[in-house]
């Protein structure tokens, strides 16, 4: 996979369908809370291109636990919440065990299954920057870190991210200037 033309093409897609986010597969993270799971994930990777969700241990994710979020796709596709940290449940819900499509409102069920499709396929880690716009949260922005994960058969399955939300000082939906300048230009 080309992950810049990915990138891109999500990039576009997610304007004219009004997502209000964008991807960047460069992960020009500010904060080494997200750099320090990166190198977690690359850790356990070792020389294979991910590593299986058996090992990413508990002791190792314990920093990230209420902000993290595991989902699997199953056979057909469809993708189930396996866990939903703490401060995730008032954004997200209490989802864990659902389906996506029980769960997630119908207009944002697409990108979702974007989403977590491209990060499987890509088999690599992704930036997201965004607004948050379910459940009344729409004051919010986040920033997140998606990963992906073998089964025990090495065959993509699961999806880690670390998720963190700020309020947002501006009223407008778009991305600020700060965020867009973040994401370096070929992929806007």
């Amino acid at each position: 996979m080309n992950v810049i033309a990915a990138a891109k093409a999500f990039n576009q897609r997610a304007l004219s369908n009004h997502w209000h986010m964008a991807c960047d597969p460069t992960l020009a993270f500010a904060e080494p809370y997200y750099t320090d799971l990166l190198h977690t994930w690359q850790a356990k990777a070792g020389g294979r291109k991910m590593p299986s969700r058996s090992q990413m241990t508990a002791r190792d994710l314990k920093p990230y636990l209420r902000n993290i979020l595991l989902v699997q796709r199953e056979d057909d596709g469809r993708y189930r919440w396996r866990l939903i940290g703490t401060s995730m449940t008032d954004i997200n819900g209490h989802n864990t065990g659902k389906l996506f499509d029980d769960s997630i409102p119908p207009e944002h069920l697409q990108r979702w299954n974007g989403v977590c499709d491209m990060i499987l396929e890509s088999e690599q880690p992704w930036r997201f920057l965004g607004r948050v716009h379910i459940r009344g949260r729409e004051y919010l922005k986040a920033e997140n870190l998606y990963i992906p994960l073998s089964d025990d058969a090495d065959i993509p399955r699961f999806v880690m991210g670390i998720c963190h939300y700020s309020p947002r000082y501006q009223d407008n939906a778009e991305l600020s200037e700060d965020e867009i300048a973040s994401i370096p230009g070929a992929l806007l």
